[in-house]
């Protein structure tokens, strides 16, 4: 009897795309996933796989839209902070910040994109069971989604801040699950899960900081690195060996480059074909061997 197995699927924007490769080699190397957790991009493709999507068919819709215009997402983090100057000041001269109120249209924008890969899904209709981590904008929780539609629970985990307006569920404000849990390896564990492989689609920081641009970004790289780091210390110091940490080269990709799928997806490929043996090693040791069949008593 083995061990169950668990997916955390790291936020990371089109470094994510990485988790398809991911998925694509442990499955052809029959490498069974039991329970999965995202966040943000990882909530898209582990919830598509949840969905038992094909994954080679999510790869050709994705490359076939231009998901940064179809969503309003900027190509760049420069466009995106210029965009967001725009829309500050729209709303405080014209009071138009009517979120709490009403859906934006971008919201319905964003739940028609997702529903090309979940449909009117909900959670309990999953073939594999999934957690969609997000963030309550209001208290700064995490929020572990396992009930209801899944298109809502991922638009949550993905709503970029100060790209997409939070999104209400169960009467909170929900906004990227990044923010305070990047890779959800307690989500998997909460699940049930015995042995997680952890996929770390992060970038390392920039060495070459210039502008005050770029301090403003690291700085927020650096409070977001140092999350990570001290989450994954804490579930190494419960899970030990059984804590397989993946981490595909995919730092020379931008979070905005939505358009950029060959490189991380072959990246996940190659990260993953390099820590089969210890996967395959891990399970090994902690699966309990069969038990032996009870021999049949002669009739009396």
């Amino acid at each position: 009897m083995r061990p169950v197995i668990g997916l955390a699927l790291g936020g990371g924007g089109a470094r994510g795309y990485a988790h398809i490769g991911v998925i694509r080699t442990l499955l052809a190397h029959h490498v069974p996933i039991d329970v999965v957790a995202g966040t943000s991009m990882g909530a898209i493709i582990g919830g598509a796989y949840a969905c038992g999507l094909d994954l080679h068919k999510i790869e050709k819709i994705l490359k076939n839209l231009d998901i940064n215009k179809l969503l309003g997402i900027p190509e760049t983090t420069l466009q995106g902070i210029e965009s967001l100057v725009g829309k500050t000041a729209s709303e405080y001269l014209f009071k138009r910040a009517d979120w709490r109120v009403h859906e934006p249209p971008s919201l319905k924008q964003l739940y028609e994109f997702l529903r090309l890969f979940t449909g009117e899904r909900t959670f309990e209709e999953l073939a594999v069971p999934l957690s969609v981590v997000a963030c309550d904008i209001d208290t700064g929780e995490e929020v572990v989604l396992r009930s209801g539609k899944l298109y809502r629970a991922i638009a949550a985990s993905m709503a970029f801040p100060g790209v997409h307006p939070p999104v209400p569920v169960g009467g909170r404000f929900l906004v990227d699950g990044g923010l305070v849990n990047k890779i959800p390896v307690d989500a998997a564990v909460a699940m049930g899960a015995e042995i997680v492989i952890a996929v770390d689609v992060g970038a390392p920081l920039n060495p070459h900081v210039m502008t005050s641009l770029d301090v403003l970004i690291q700085s927020n790289a650096i409070t977001s690195q140092e999350l990570v780091r001290l989450k994954l210390e804490l579930m190494c110091q419960r899970l030990g060996e059984k804590l397989i940490v993946i981490r595909p080269r995919v730092d020379r990709i931008r979070i905005f480059q939505l358009r950029q799928l060959d490189l991380p997806i072959q990246e996940g490929e190659q990260a993953t074909v390099e820590k089969l043996g210890l996967i395959r090693e891990v399970i090994a040791k902690y699966s309990a061997p069969p038990e032996p069949a009870l021999e049949k008593q002669p009739a009396a």
